[in-house]
């Protein structure tokens, strides 16, 4: 089982996508393919650990070899008697961490607030039918459908688009709509922008006219998002 990154999805033709997946644009997936890609690939999400208390989370950041390093410097210079090294070592030791803490902090405040942009449910055609399913369900080869104000649930390589234009700025800073297509991109050896991927609509993007369907290429941490 694999992925296929947007930047190589958007120069393939829609037939090797299909057989890179192993999966079908008009029925999708079946319930086997389903559940050993589930098993596989894991769910379409971020892993932000809510459950570890605070006090412990800034306790875990003296596991570091560097703050171990200053650690035992500032021990070193006690038993020596070396008081003012010692505070100072310790000074730093607690701004170090301080600092490292709080940057983790936002970080996972960030991908919190990054997740309310992917929507909760999304339709999904599966063995030939379309169902209403969570999008933390969805895996690599999965069928999507696009309408007038969906979220993106994953990033999807486009196999059908009628007039379908996206809001990407929350990827590119541009406020145009994104025009997309289903043919592929010509463009030689060169890394594409993710303006360039007319052909990709991107996790938690919005769509803002027309409709379309789509194969999962990439879920969660695999994805663009």
């Amino acid at each position: 089982m694999t992925f296929i990154n947007s930047d190589a999805a958007c120069r393939a033709p829609t037939q090797e996508i299909l057989k890179i997946l192993q999966t079908d644009a008009k029925l999708g997936l079946n319930e086997n393919d389903i559940q050993l890609r589930q098993k596989f690939y894991g769910h379409n999400d971020f892993d932000v650990d809510d459950d570890e208390p605070i006090w412990l989370k800034y306790l875990g950041q003296f596991k570091e070899p560097m703050i171990l390093l200053l650690l035992a410097s500032a021990l070193i210079s006690l038993i020596l008697k070396q008081y003012d090294d010692a505070i100072s070592i310790t000074v730093a030791i607690i701004i170090v961490v301080t600092v490292a803490f709080i940057q983790e902090n936002r970080a996972e405040k960030e991908i919190e607030a990054l997740k309310k942009l992917v929507p909760p449910k999304c339709t999904c055609i599966r063995e030939g039918k379309s169902h209403l399913i969570y999008a933390r369900d969805l895996v690599p080869g999965d069928l999507c459908i696009l309408d007038i104000g969906d979220r993106v649930p994953a990033d999807l390589r486009l196999t059908e688009a009628n007039d379908i234009s996206i809001d990407e700025s929350s990827f590119t800073g541009e406020t145009k709509p994104s025009v997309k297509t289903i043919e592929p991109l010509v463009c030689g050896s060169r890394l594409t922008s993710i303006g360039d991927r007319k052909n990709v609509a991107f996790m938690g993007t919005h769509v803002l006219n027309g409709n379309a369907k789509g194969i999962v290429i990439c879920t969660g941490e695999n994805s663009e998002f």
